[in-house]
């Protein structure tokens, strides 16, 4: 179900209609590990299965997306043509090796090793769906051409590195274990009561830096 959301999301190529779809997608996504940790029936052919769906949901779509409704224009020649194709490329290519780096490499019970691919197209799919939401703010940022075409790399970098992230896949009894988690959630509910549909980007960053500033509190949970 993921992966049809995601092919389906290339198909129909809207970025409002495409974000939903992203959406159920990242939904199922969780629903799939959770209920396969939770009945204890994970298997190989599952976590491959799924990392396969991702990279369809979480690299190609977003790289599809932001290309032809952010980064594309018709009267581009020459470098500027090639470097937004280079960027909207980077997206998948990233992905793909941060899905298979997570398949032979455990990144550890209480977190990961690097942005998930689904939060990083979160991000990336949330920018064109705001802009054609007509949300202002994003609608100022992404005239500024340069930010436009940065914003995606770091994300795209972050899936890539060690970086320590923490993770709900774990979630541990009592409030202790949890305390970072629920900051993050309540933040978040923060932000979307008080930015709406913004606060989705804005999550994504605050997730960055909650991990990185977090790391050795959530880490000596463990």
């Amino acid at each position: 179900m993921n992966l049809l959301c995601g092919f389906v999301a290339i198909l129909i190529n809207d970025p409002i209609i495409s974000f939903y779809l992203v959406l159920v997608g990242i939904t199922f996504d969780f629903v799939d590990g959770f209920s396969a940790r939770a009945l204890k029936v994970p298997s190989l052919f599952g976590k491959e299965l799924d990392s396969l769906a991702d990279m369809v949901s979480f690299g190609v779509v977003p790289g599809f997306l932001y290309y032809h409704h952010i980064l594309k224009d018709e009267t581009d020649v020459g470098f500027e043509f090639y470097f937004k194709l280079l960027i909207a490329t980077l997206i998948p290519v990233l992905a793909s090796l941060r899905l298979a780096k997570f398949n032979v490499k455990d990144s550890g019970k209480i977190g990961f090793a690097g942005l998930p691919s689904s939060a990083a197209a979160l991000l990336i799919i949330s920018i064109p769906f705001l802009v054609y939401s007509e949300d202002l703010l994003f609608m100022k940022l992404v005239a500024m051409d340069w930010l436009a075409l940065l914003l995606p790399i770091p994300f795209a970098l972050l899936m890539v590195t060690n970086l320590s992230m923490f993770s709900f896949k774990s979630f541990k009894a009592g409030f202790k274990g949890n305390i970072v988690q629920l900051i993050y959630v309540i933040t978040v509910v923060l932000m979307a009561v008080l930015f709406g549909w913004s606060a989705l980007p804005l999550s994504i960053f605050w997730y960055v830096i909650l991990s990185l500033v977090t790391v050795p509190f959530w880490k000596g949970q463990s």
